[in-house]
């Protein structure tokens, strides 16, 4: 059926034309700026929970900081499981909700509490929490340790924020606060120990927290990507994605089998309706025809598509001969008999076909470089970690540099379209394949629930569940103000060439002594680490979360850096030269 190519290109288009937010949207169409996104599926609740059970706290065990309720039907199904010793939700319109929520706040020796600040919650002279354990917190110099013993959950949808210093998505500030808390700089979510987070996301926003290709990395994903462990659990089709936001397909429908596979041996079972389908091939991968465009399993954004069909239609009806004796496309040119030229629709109809097939075999070329990149990525891994102290002999070496050159001289010929298909596959691939992989995403060991419209108010208004975890281990990296300083701006300005070489980056960095601060960094030449011999060759989204923090490290310590001052005033807020700042 053509309807899966007919659904992508309509979101697509939607998409392109409305750049609003979702909750914009939602306050341009009438309803009130304040309005969220409500979860009203309690079966969607129930399949997360039975999804994510095994590692949540036992009951009794936890208290739970539920940050925006709302109407509050993900709160009682999370409550139920866990069976809290406090449960504190932090509504600030509880006058909107009250409701739903009396009914939760009133009954005496209840375990719900309510503030309309988040920072009451974590206040001892409150009393909201039922202790609060210092003991996770860091002493004596020791790296924070998580605490099994808080969780919060919060949906993060709604309108704007406009605030000052500060415009844009709820959930973007939430996770910029999150991440400077690790620090005890904003908000202090961590102070009592590094605390799990439950989060609601606007589905449309979930990538720049859990990107699933390096086109969509930025600097805050690359910031949380270090620093904390991020699952989807829930959230949209794939099929609803812009075109920049999906990988090759080719790249989808190896990693579905690999998570499929890590299902069945852990025994998880998903209903059938919030199960991801196997991706579709792109329609530039195979010979275009009349007869496979109407089939349509494919995925495309191509507007030509639609144009086709409708001429394709039109020609099968009423010119039935002629389109019988073309529609396999094989065309039979200059012996063509001159009557059957005329007609724009006969005219239409070819151009089209033969524009399609054009790019198909100019696509497929870029289809070969791209595996050929990859062979070679494989190979050359594989000679260093079996090589003697993981040092490859001269001409060993010389033999895959001349290769790599090659095949970049060759990717650089294409022409524009196929270029940046290639550098993405191949990034992509540089991603998938890395032991452990780069980015999230390519790490799940389960597809997230497919959500739908109707599991939401309003409808088709659908959020992602997210799971983020904090790594005391990047904490043990960097672990001083400075460091943490550095490692900001480091990713800062690296991510302003997210698409250029890295050597490029690195000179906007640190200017003077390119090569010389390049030998400070351990694992930039390592291709079994994500780095490469060329780093012209070598894209900045491409590079592991680890490699960032190595640079970062290097920086800290290169005695011709920007001091720490310049660096935390280079911004016209102080303190926001800590943040993740806009992402663009």
């Amino acid at each position: 059926m053509v309807i899966r190519c007919f659904f992508r290109q309509a979101s697509t288009v939607t998409k392109k034309r409305i750049p609003k937010t979702q909750a914009e949207a939602a306050s341009s169409s009438g309803r009130q700026r304040n309005s969220r996104h409500e979860i009203v599926n309690q079966q969607l609740c129930d399949q997360i929970l039975d999804r994510i059970k095994t590692t949540l706290p036992a009951p009794h065990s936890c208290d739970l900081i539920d940050i925006y309720p709302g109407e509050g039907l993900w709160s009682r199904a999370l409550h139920a499981i866990l069976k809290p010793r406090r449960h504190v939700l932090v509504e600030p319109a509880l006058s909107t909700y009250s409701v739903h929520l009396d009914t939760l706040l009133s009954p005496k020796g209840t375990p719900y509490r309510h503030t309309n600040l988040l920072e009451e919650a974590f206040d001892p002279t409150q009393k909201m929490l039922s202790k609060y354990d210092t003991d996770h917190d860091e002493a004596s110099g020791k790296i924070p340790r998580l605490n099994p013993s808080l969780l919060i959950t919060a949906n993060l949808s709604g309108a704007p924020l406009r605030i000052a210093n500060y415009t844009g998505t709820q959930s973007r500030k939430f996770f910029d606060d999150l991440y400077l808390s690790l620090w005890k700089i904003r908000g202090n979510i961590h102070r009592y120990g590094l605390v799990r987070v439950l989060a609601w996301v606007p589905d449309g926003e979930k990538d720049a927290y859990i990107p699933r290709t390096v086109a969509a990395r930025r600097k805050q994903s690359i910031m949380l990507e270090a620093s904390y462990a991020i699952s989807e659990i829930a959230g949209a089709s794939n099929d609803t994605k812009l075109t920049r936001f999906t990988r090759w397909p080719d790249i989808d429908v190896q990693d579905h089998i690999r998570v499929a596979a890590e299902e069945q041996t852990r025994g998880l079972k998903t209903p059938e309706s919030r199960r991801e389908q196997i991706p579709q091939p792109d329609l530039l991968s195979f010979k275009p025809t009349s007869k496979s465009i109407r089939k349509g399993a494919f995925t495309s954004d191509a507007e030509w598509v639609f144009k086709f069909m409708e001429l394709d239609d039109w020609l099968k009806k009423h010119d039935s001969a002629w389109y019988k004796r073309n529609a396999s496309g094989r065309f039979r040119g200059k012996h063509i008999d001159s009557a059957e030229r005329n007609g724009a629709e006969r005219k239409a109809w070819r151009r089209l076909l033969k524009v399609a097939e054009t790019r198909h075999k100019t696509h497929m070329k870029a289809v070969g470089l791209v595996k050929q990149q990859r062979e070679l990525f494989a190979e050359w891994k594989s000679l260093v970690l079996t090589a003697e102290n993981n040092t490859l002999a001269p001409g060993e070496e010389k033999r895959l540099q001349t290769l790599a050159e090659n095949l970049d001289q060759q990717i650089k010929k294409l022409n524009r379209t196929n270029k940046v298909f290639a550098e993405k596959a191949i990034d992509d691939l540089r991603a998938y394949d890395m032991s452990p992989p780069i980015m999230w995403w390519n790490k799940r060991e389960a597809e997230p629930l497919i959500v739908n419209d109707s599991d939401f108010h309003p409808p088709q208004q659908s959020m992602a569940l997210l799971d983020v975890v904090p790594r005391p281990e990047f904490l043990s990296r960097i672990d001083t103000h400075d460091k943490m300083v550095c490692f900001g701006y480091v990713v800062k300005t690296l991510a302003t060439h997210i698409a250029g070489s890295l050597a490029d980056a690195l000179k906007s960095l640190v200017h003077e002594g390119y090569e010389e601060f390049v030998k400070t960094i351990p694992s930039i030449h390592d291709p079994t680490k994500g780095g490469w011999y060329d780093l012209s060759q070598l894209r900045v989204r491409a590079l592991p979360a680890e490699i960032f923090v190595q640079i970062a490290l290097a920086y800290e310590k290169w005695p011709f850096r920007l001091s720490i001052e310049s660096i935390i005033m280079m911004s016209p807020d102080p303190q926001a030269a800590y943040s993740l700042g806009d992402d663009g």
